[in-house]
């Protein structure tokens, strides 16, 4: 081992791990996924040694899973991890199919979001399972964005944008909403096997903001 990887172990180590699932949460973007599960973490006083957030190496899924397999195996015992997630957009990736294949193989769990991660955000203020489409030069993840910023404005009177700082805090009053729109939204989907839109971020959000009361 190289002393430069040594003390780079040797740094993680000194971080105060709790007595909770290690989880890597490998998304899509580089700021929206990132910003809003950093958010969290931050607001329900997780430890960031416990839970590792980091962007695919590449903006399509097939790069996200990539990622997160390389990641995994990369883990000495001391970190390895409980469990690894990837958010990821269905919007028009062409290697999507081989993605959900690719994390099926390697016991990766895929949160996925139909057209795209805004549409969690969207379940914030309503509900709705209108088809999000491509509309001339507006791709489906586009066209979400556009149904979000003026519901964005509306209720939390700023203007919405990919970077936008601390979106869990800002959003958190609205969490038991959310949770109940896309539980229902994806219900609705599987049902009538037609996931668009829906999402599958409400599992994970569950997942971290119930993780203190899981034990190893």
């Amino acid at each position: 081992m190289s002393k430069r990887k040594s003390n780079r172990n040797l740094s993680r180590r000194t971080a105060q791990k709790e007595p909770y699932q290690m989880i890597l949460i490998v998304c899509e973007g580089e700021k929206t996924e990132i910003s809003y599960f950093k958010d969290l973490i931050k607001v329900e006083k997780l430890s960031s040694v416990n839970i590792t957030i980091c962007s695919g190496c590449g903006s399509d899924p097939v790069s996200v899973v990539t990622t997160a397999i390389k990641k995994r195996e990369e883990q000495d015992m001391y970190l390895s991890f409980d469990a690894v997630y990837c958010a990821i957009d269905r919007d028009e990736h062409k290697n999507f199919d081989q993605a959900i294949q690719q994390a099926r193989d390697n016991d990766i769990k895929l949160i996925v979001s139909y057209p795209s991660f805004e549409y969690w955000y969207l379940c914030h203020f309503h509900y709705s399972r209108s088809p999000i489409v491509r509309t001339n030069n507006r791709s489906p993840g586009d066209n979400c964005i556009h149904i979000l910023k003026p519901k964005w404005k509306n209720e939390l009177n700023e203007e919405y944008e990919k970077n936008i700082e601390n979106p869990y805090t800002k959003l958190n009053k609205y969490i038991d909403q959310a949770l109940t729109n896309a539980k229902n939204a994806l219900k609705d989907a599987e049902s009538n096997q037609e996931p668009n839109p829906s999402t599958r971020v409400h599992e994970l959000v569950d997942v971290l903001r119930s993780i203190k009361k899981v034990k190893c």
